[in-house]
């Protein structure tokens, strides 16, 4: 039986103008598949046009699983097989993947590569099915229709040229994947190697294990409820995590002093910042964070050290790490006194809002305190 004339439905693409058509819309899917991210976004924009670019009345998207093909998503006129797997052998798009080839199916129920009762229960009577990567077929593209019809061959172009085009777009996002994952492995790396610095330090001064971690948290919260980029929530939590690594060159009695230092202990104290900072500044990773630890004691009001900055010519994150700092330690005890708590913490840093700490900061732990239930680190 011929198609009827007037049939638009099974039409698209059978004129030249009509064609062009097709390959302009065929642009914006092919954009569209190489900005995307995630498999999802993949899947999603191909079942749709699929249908839209050939006059389908349905598009199935089917992912190699071992010896399976996963029916992944669909977009049909009534339901067809998403969610399911069948084994690749008994299957079209197993057949198309096996054998690194598109087929085409007029009548479903004159080819014996069809498992008809799972068929039979559907709308399908005709179908093209192009493997996604020939050379090593990761997937199918299925493309159905309820009546006769053999798609044209600039429909299976059509398709063959999406078919390409996702297989690419997976390939960059499995790309991205391992990509992300070693970095996630570089930084869990980098965690964990300043974890062991900060434990180093803190052997060496009792009274303040868990500070550098606590503060790191802290620093990070502050950060984040001041609406900072994750990027650079993450580096002020690392600053946080060694801001006192130059205490490894300070004498042990003297950080464990139990009573008040000399003007001389003290200024030997001070060095830590200058210390810290030598060690990390010549790691290109680490200078930034270098920088961070090194301003952490100035104050706005240029009393601080070691360099007596002031105001905007401290970096914004030592700025909110000398808060997060001041906070953690009035929370905890020190050989030369006890724990004062949240309440004179925040006392102090409120009175000397503007002039010694940065407002933001401030107004920060202020928020998360008082309005948002906030949970000291431990």
């Amino acid at each position: 039986m011929g198609i009827p004339e007037n049939d638009t439905h099974h039409e698209i693409g059978a004129s030249g103008d009509s064609y062009i058509h097709d390959m302009g819309k065929l642009l914006e899917v092919v954009q569209k598949l190489s900005a995307s991210h995630d498999l999802t976004s993949v899947m999603d924009i191909v079942r749709h046009s699929v249908r839209q670019l050939t006059g389908s009345d349905g598009a199935t998207f089917v992912l190699r699983d071992g010896t399976y093909c996963y029916y992944a998503e669909e977009d049909a006129i009534s339901p067809l097989w998403k969610g399911l797997r069948f084994p690749m052998e008994i299957c079209i798009s197993g057949w198309v993947m096996l054998h690194r080839e598109p087929v085409v199916i007029e009548d479903i129920y004159k080819d014996s590569r069809i498992p008809i009762d799972v068929y039979r229960q559907t709308f399908v009577r005709s179908l093209a099915m192009i493997p996604i990567n020939t050379n090593n077929p990761i997937g199918a593209i299925g493309c159905y229709w309820s009546k006769k019809y053999k798609p044209t061959p600039e429909q299976i172009k059509v398709l063959q040229v999406l078919s390409d085009t996702t297989a690419i777009a997976m390939d960059n996002i499995r790309y991205q994947e391992a990509i992300a994952a070693k970095a996630m492995q570089l930084e869990e790396a980098i965690d964990g190697t300043m974890l062991a610095i900060a434990k180093m330090v803190e052997q060496k001064d009792l009274y303040t294990s868990g500070h550098q971690r606590r503060v790191g948290r802290i620093s990070f919260d502050i950060a984040r409820e001041m609406g900072w980029s994750d990027e650079i929530c993450e580096a002020v939590r690392r600053a946080g995590i060694i801001h006192d690594i130059g205490k490894i060159g300070i004498p042990s009695d003297l950080l464990a002093k139990p009573a008040r230092l000399t003007p001389t202990e003290f200024s030997l104290i001070k060095t830590h910042v200058e210390q810290g900072y030598e060690i990390l500044k010549d790691d290109s990773f680490l200078l930034p964070i270098a920088q961070i630890v090194r301003q952490h004691h100035e104050r706005l009001d240029g009393s601080g050290y070691p360099l007596g900055l002031k105001g905007e010519e401290i970096l914004p994150e030592a700025r909110v790490l000398a808060v997060a700092d001041v906070f953690e330690a009035m929370l905890s005890h020190r050989p030369y006194r006890p724990a004062l708590g949240v309440e004179v913490a925040l006392d102090e840093l409120i009175s000397h809002r503007g002039t010694l700490y940065e407002p933001g900061a401030v107004d920060a732990i202020w928020r998360l305190v008082r309005e948002k239930d906030y949970q000291i680190p431990e």
